[in-house]
Parts: C-alpha cells; sequence; structure tokens
C-alpha cells in the first residue's frame, strides 16, 4: 500500500522540531455572523457581526463586545480561572523556576538585557530570551557590589556577576545590603 505523503504544513511543523514560538491560528466562516477560530492551545465559537459579538472559547471563557461608536467599543469577559495553588500555611512556597515574586526585600534593579530582584525566598535574574535563574537565599553565600558589578556566589561554586543599568548608586547598595541580610550574610 502507498501511504499518503504528509501536508506541507505538518511537514515544515515536523522539520521545525514544533518550534515553542510557532503558533497555529486558523479562522473558519461557517455561517453568515458565525466564526469558528481553532489554536495551537485553543479554539473558539464567534457569533455576532460589527455592532456585537459573543465569544466562547474551550477554555470555557465567554467574551461580549458590544461597539460603541467607530472606533470605540465595550467588551467584557466572564469565565472559569484556574486558581494559583498555594503552599500550605507557615511554608514557605518553593522557589522553582515558574514560582511568581512574592514581595520584594529591595528595588528591582535593572541590568544588562534584563532585571534583578530579590523576594523574601531568593533572587531572581531574568534576562530576554533565556531562562529565569533562581538562587534561594540559603545557597546565597556572597553577594558584592563594585561600581555598577553586582557579584552573587552561591555554596556550589556558581558566580554570577551582573552588570547593573540601573541610574542611582544608593539604590543599587541598598539592593546589595537587604539581600545580605536576608540571606544572613551580615549581623543586622
Amino acid at each position: 500500500m502507498h501511504e499518503s505523503p504528509r501536508p506541507r504544513a505538518s511537514l515544515l511543523f515536523h522539520r521545525l522540531g514544533g518550534c515553542m514560538g510557532l503558533r497555529i491560528n486558523k479562522s473558519f466562516k461557517i455561517a453568515p455572523g458565525v466564526r469558528i477560530r481553532l489554536g495551537s492551545k485553543s479554539s473558539s465559537l464567534s457569533v455576532g457581526g460589527k455592532a456585537g459579538r459573543v465569544t466562547l472559547n474551550s477554555r470555557g471563557r465567554r467574551t461580549t463586545t458590544v461597539r460603541l461608536a467607530p472606533g470605540v467599543s465595550y467588551s467584557s469577559s466572564k469565565g472559569i480561572r484556574p486558581k494559583p495553588r498555594r503552599a500550605p500555611a507557615g511554608a514557605p512556597a518553593a522557589l522553582t523556576d515558574r514560582a511568581p515574586l512574592g514581595p520584594l526585600i529591595a528595588p528591582r534593579r535593572n541590568i544588562t538585557e534584563g532585571w534583578l530582584a530579590a523576594d523574601e525566598r531568593g533572587v531572581v535574574v531574568h534576562r530576554s530570551e533565556l531562562a529565569d535563574v533562581r538562587i534561594p537565599l540559603v545557597h546565597l553565600v556572597s553577594a558584592e557590589l563594585d561600581g555598577k558589578e553586582i557579584t552573587l556566589k552561591t555554596s556550589d561554586g556558581t558566580t554570577y556577576c551582573l552588570r547593573l543599568t540601573t541610574f542611582s548608586a544608593a539604590r543599587d547598595l541598598r539592593f546589595v545590603e537587604a539581600l545580605a541580610r536576608a540571606a544572613r550574610l551580615t549581623q543586622s
């Protein structure tokens, strides 16, 4: 038997290795005023026209849009949003790659192509196009500031040298001092 060849879009997607940045989105008109959109993460059904529209998506969200005047519209959205998981009371949340930042212990500082922030659990180094680096405070051995260079050393021997692009030396110093106090590197 002869197998039919893969469609070109599927073959291209396969050759690209299922790129994370690649999005697939296709919209079909199935009747006047009725449209179905198929995406890589969800799909939706829209009913209505220029004056107003109701959209239902596959994740349970309902969006209503009403045109008030040319260029002016009102939109409201209702639906089920997944609730974030919380750590049990009394236990600090784990510092994972996706854990959101808690209350900051010092002002966030900008670094070359990113930013640096610290909460009560650790330090987060964010750089564009790279995964966030999270350093738990218990692993921080030293935090030093030399001009606009901040150096963080961890217990496993890793050293992070970061170039600050902020314009306040006083805030940079406060950041490092707060970090050192939180990691108990200095006496209060």
